[in-house]
Formats: C-alpha cells, sequence, structure tokens
C-alpha cells in the first residue's frame, strides 16, 4: 500500500529523536522530500548532533517495506563501500505515532530531479556513478537472490517467476492484445534470459530520484544513493537497463563502466524483458496510461526480435 501523504507534527518528530538520542530534542523544522513514491519521506532538523535526519513513514503497523529496507541498507553499508545512509532506528506504530519508521542517516545536497544540472555536470555524475557502480558490482556469489537467502544458480529462474506475477497484477489494467503480447513475451524470456552473467550485488533502484548531488564551488558531484529497496544478487544487466529505463545516464556511464565491464552480447534483447518488468510495475501501482503504452511498444519490440 502507498505511504507518500503521511504527515508528522512536531511532538510527534521530537518524540521519534528523543526516543532515538535519549535525550530531550527540539525539532525546529520538518521538510517534504521529494522522490518518494512509495514512502513519506521528510527531513528533521533539530538542536542535537547530528542536527539532520531523514525519517521515511509507512502506514502499516510493523511494515515490511521498512524492515526490508533497514536489512539491505545495513549489510550493504557493512559489505561494501556504496555511499547510502546509515540506519538510526526502526521502529513500529505505537501510540505516540500511528506509523511504522525508519530513521536514517542525511546525505548531503539534493536529488537528480530537484538539481539543475549543465551537460557537464551530467556527464561528471555519470562518470561518479560509473567508479561507485564498478565497485558494488565487483561483490559477486554463487547464487542468484535477495542478499539474506541462500538463493539459486539460475537468474532466468529468479526472473521469470517475477515477470508472470507482474503481468497477473496488471490482468485488469490493460487491453487484451497487450496482455497477448506479453504472454508471447514470457514464453520467450526463460530461454533467452539462460544467457547469464554471474549473480552480481546491485541497488535495484537506481533513478534521479535516488541519486544524491551537492554543489561544489560551481560544480555538482555525486554525494550519495538513497533508497537500495531492490539490492540483492542480480544478473548485472538488470541494472544496466534499469538506469536506461529513463535515461538516468548517458555515454559518459556507459564509457567509464564498460571499460571494467565491457557488456555482454545480446545486451539489448535482454534489456527489453527488464523494461518490460519495470514498465509493468509502473502500470499496477500507478496505474499511468503513458506506461501501459511502454509495454505494449517493448512487447511489440520483443516479438519482433523472437519470432
Amino acid at each position: 500500500m502507498l505511504s507518500t501523504n503521511l504527515t508528522l507534527t512536531t511532538p510527534q518528530a521530537e518524540a521519534v529523536l528523543s526516543r532515538w538520542l535519549g535525550s530531550g530534542v527540539r525539532c525546529s523544522r520538518i521538510e517534504p522530500l521529494q522522490g518518494g513514491m512509495i514512502n513519506t519521506a521528510l527531513r528533521l532538523t533539530f538542536d542535537q548532533t547530528p542536527f539532520t535526519a531523514v525519517i521515511k513513514l509507512n502506514m502499516d503497523q510493523d511494515s515490511p517495506v521498512l524492515q526490508s529496507e533497514r536489512l539491505r541498507l545495513d549489510y550493504l553499508k557493512a559489505s561494501t563501500q556504496l555511499p547510502i545512509p546509515r540506519v538510526y532506528q526502526y521502529a513500529a506504530a505505537d501510540p505516540s505515532l500511528p506509523y511504522s519508521y525508519l530513521l536514517l542517516e542525511t546525505i548531503p545536497g539534493v536529488n537528480m530531479i530537484q538539481a539543475s544540472l549543465s551537460p557537464e555536470d551530467q556527464a561528471t555524475i555519470g562518470r561518479e556513478l560509473a567508479d561507485v557502480l564498478i565497485d558494488l558490482h565487483g561483490h559477486t556469489r554463487t547464487t542468484f537472490g535477495r542478499i539474506h537467502e541462500p538463493g539459486i544458480p539460475s537468474w532466468a529462474d529468479v526472473f521469470v517467476p517475477e515477470l508472470t506475477a507482474m503481468r497477473r497484477h496488471v490482468e485488469d489494467k490493460l487491453s487484451d492484445a497487450v496482455l497477448n503480447d506479453i504472454d508471447a513475451s514470457l514464453k520467450a524470456a526463460g530461454d533467452i534470459l539462460k544467457d547469464q552473467g554471474p549473480p552480481t550485488l546491485t541497488h535495484g533502484d537506481i533513478w534521479a530520484g535516488n541519486i544524491m548531488v551537492d554543489r561544489r564551488g560551481d560544480e555538482w558531484h555525486l554525494t550519495g544513493l538513497v533508497d537500495p529497496s531492490g539490492a540483492k544478487f542480480t544478473d548485472v544487466e538488470f541494472e544496466l537497463a534499469y538506469l536506461q529505463v529513463f535515461n538516468t545516464v548517458g555515454s559518459p556511464f556507459f564509457d567509464r563502466y564498460t571499460a571494467r565491464f565491457p557488456l555482454r552480447p545480446g545486451y539489448e534483447l535482454r534489456r527489453l524483458f527488464y523494461w518490460l518488468n519495470t514498465y509493468m510495475i509502473h502500470v499496477w501501482l500507478f496505474e499511468d496510461r503513458d506506461y501501459g503504452d511502454r509495454t505494449a511498444e517493448v512487447t511489440a519490440s520483443i516479438l519482433l526480435y523472437t519470432r
């Protein structure tokens, strides 16, 4: 369930901060943050070190979404150099606050949606992001799947069931013709995705709203990534395709990245299945007509390749 319009009063914020810091806290500002599409995110400013924190609110009494994010953040912070926020506290709803919440370190700056970036700034950030992901994608194991689960050796056996489940979620939101094309695409997916790379640790949700940047003098630079809600071991192409589906990165990123990790032959076809997944998620969660049209277009492209 989406929780993007929740509110927090000053007394509630002070109660959360006091619980965490163990002493009375005066909160001077509660600022909504842009970019969140599932939970409400707010920046809190207060009178004790570290003076700011981000709180994510979910209307569930004990949110599995936020608990999962906490586990992923803790794992990534302990196991990698990925510039992500430190988890301060998670708590379920109680009489003082009717929402579950995750309290996080503040990453300096704003997200890329909010920044006015020149082409040169975008190129700089793209290269910096490539360096960050080259390091992250150096973490591999022998199985695909969630970071705290044993996983399985076949990427198709992980991803194709996810595609199939998403097809069920959009069944009443798309035309029969598009659903038929999805079904035909799913029949081809298993064989095409058998051409897999090694199980690679990925962030899973890198788009402009989750990329934090800050201005230093006349230049913008990457400061961190937030909301690794999809962090798991995947075929790395899953992450690369997601970076392209919203045009988040361009050639400066790929030139730097592929100098270390070249793309495998056939990526352009496999990428279409990852785009299909993203489009169906947006149709399901947001009932966005534009993503319905994109779903139709990407399935048509898949069928051109596979028939």
